[in-house]
């Protein structure tokens, strides 16, 4: 095989961010029109004449479910499962040039995403109606159609478990204890493994009760966790920030202060995720309690959006602003930790305040311009703009910031001199 390297096509990591931010965001714009046209006419063929007859705004619904669906299987969940379980295991067996690997890689990982989807549904369809192939696929009916609804938002919404139990396994507990003793894939199998069991009983306890109302003898059986499923999310987000800040350029900290040895350091940076995220829910419903009003939303709802840009801001800051500054530019890891901590605070803040006030003028978010293809809103629609952020570091190696030239050997290198 042919070896390939990057190379930047900007030395300033400032200039290849801001080109990259540029390029993803037409990329959204662009990609998602067509990403959501195809799913909803995906949906409307399998679905047959059955929908059509059916009430115009339950379709819509379910068409936008649906379309999410397609989204968070193939595209979020797929790519934790790729790059942060497996450490992109396989991405270079046929080739390294990019873009042909990231193609390559990102067809496996949509695989990936639909084999997830088919596990899970597959299954628990067999006895659970709202999760019946039959009825996420091809309503017939006005309770049909109702029950596909809840099926796939709670489907979807098995993402969030994979999130808040999968990524901390790497981001805090370094696959841990897995890692150093048995080589890959073993240890990606086996943080898989861990983390799906971990994974399915938070969305039985957490997410099932939220979308369904189960009764027995006349009596309802479960509660509505935080009281309500908007709360969960908000919680959910303040936590996944708390616990990717070790891993996305916060340099273990503030987990290390207490110890640097597994399983104590992870365990100490659950601890600090679990604290911090009941701390910064209760704080930013005071704070953000009149913004909430003058946009007529949930404070809820606000805080989930205002703090997954700050996340988003913090994932495009770490895999392409090369987590500036650097170690070159700032050798006190203290010092360029807080500052960069400081640049996802501002920038993100900054960030949620101005999504929050025009998503619902972007293609990718909250304005189809009368094509009819279905919209993700103020949350999921930010991922549509981070997930091509995540699969162009990490499966395409930055490209097309960056491109792949011929590794010279050493002894090429020798006689050219």
């Amino acid at each position: 095989m042919v070896n390939y390297v990057m190379k930047k096509r900007f030395s300033n990591p400032l200039v290849s961010g801001l080109v990259s931010f540029a390029f993803l965001f037409i990329f959204a714009s662009v990609s998602w029109p067509i990403w959501s046209v195809l799913a909803k006419t995906f949906f409307i063929t399998i679905a047959g004449d059955g929908i059509k007859h059916l009430d115009h705004h339950l379709v819509d619904h379910f068409l936008k479910d649906a379309v999410e669906g397609t989204f968070f299987w193939m595209s979020i969940t797929a790519w934790i499962w790729c790059t942060l379980v497996f450490g992109n295991y396989g991405k270079y067996k046929r080739t390294q040039k990019q873009p042909q690997a990231g193609i390559r890689y990102s067809i496996l990982a949509f695989l990936a995403g639909i084999g997830g989807f088919i596990a899970l549904t597959g299954l628990i369809g067999i006895w659970w109606k709202p999760f019946s192939w039959s009825i996420l696929f091809m309503p017939q009916t006005a309770a049909e159609l109702q029950l596909a609804i809840k099926g796939w938002g709670a489907s979807n919404f098995y993402v969030l478990p994979v999130i808040i139990c999968q990524i901390p396994i790497t981001s805090l507990f370094h696959k841990y204890p897995f890692s150093g003793k048995i080589n890959e894939p073993g240890v990606g199998l086996g943080s898989m493994l861990f983390g799906t069991a971990l994974a399915l009983i938070v969305w039985l306890a957490m997410f099932i009760p939220s979308f369904f109302e189960l009764s027995f003898n006349g009596e309802v059986i479960t509660g509505k966790p935080f009281g309500g499923f908007t709360s969960v999310v908000a919680w959910c987000q303040c936590f996944i920030l708390w616990f990717l800040i070790p891993a996305e350029g916060g340099e273990n900290f503030p987990m290390k202060l207490f110890s640097k040895k597994q399983p104590f350091m992870g365990i100490a940076g659950l601890i600090i995720a679990f604290t911090g995220s009941h701390l910064t829910l209760r704080g930013l419903r005071v704070v953000l309690g009149s913004f909430a009003d003058s946009l007529s939303m949930p404070i809820d709802l606000v805080i989930a959006s205002f703090v997954l840009s700050i996340i988003v801001t913090m994932l495009v800051w770490h895999h392409h602003f090369y987590d500036y500054p650097t170690q070159e530019m700032q050798p006190s890891v203290f010092k360029r930790t807080f500052a960069r901590i400081l640049i996802w605070l501002i920038l993100g803040s900054v960030a949620g305040v101005i999504w929050l006030k025009t998503y619902m003028y972007l293609p990718f978010a909250g304005n189809n311009f009368g094509l009819g293809y279905p919209m993700l809103g103020v949350l999921a629609g930010q991922f549509v703009f981070l997930m091509p952020a995540l699969f162009m570091n990490t499966f395409f190696d930055k490209w097309p910031v960056c491109f792949s030239v011929i590794e010279e050997s050493t002894s090429e290198s020798s006689k050219a001199a």
